[in-house]
């Protein structure tokens, strides 16, 4: 493998991360950009008679900074995610901020595509969601 190959760059074990603050901003961007306006994620009172502290951050905002993170934080910007998994275990409200930290678990040279173990936490240090993806770094 030559060293200018970019698929070379990447190496089980190596960590990326971004994070993200939820706002009452974010929740109400996001619910008018997706259409989704489930009282859950828009009325206080309505998640809290259901067992919730606040209004529940949309989950897909983890999807959000999982693109954010591919697109703009690995080594390379010529790439494309392929798959996403995510295993939700604990709910997000206004005020939390999220890490992801993402981590190289599979390198396939001759496809050209990464795996990533990922992993999100709160600013307590509680995992709130994990999952895995594959992403394309284009040669």
């Amino acid at each position: 493998m030559k060293n200018d190959d970019p698929i070379g760059r990447y190496a089980k074990g190596q960590r990326f991360s971004r994070a993200l603050s939820v706002t009452a901003d974010l929740l109400e961007d996001y619910g008018r950009i997706s259409g989704d306006y489930n009282p859950l994620h828009v009325d206080e009172m309505y998640a809290v008679e259901r067992g919730f502290t606040g209004r529940v951050a949309y989950g897909n905002l983890q999807g959000m900074l999982l693109s954010a993170l591919v697109g703009m934080d690995l080594h390379d910007r010529q790439v494309l995610l392929l798959s996403e998994r995510f295993d939700f275990k604990k709910p997000v409200y206004i005020g939390d901020s999220i890490e992801l930290v993402a981590t190289v678990t599979g390198v396939s040279a001759a496809v050209g595509v990464v795996e990533l173990g990922l992993e999100y936490r709160n600013g307590s240090g509680d995992v709130i969601a994990s999952g895995k993806c594959q992403v394309r770094i284009f040669q």
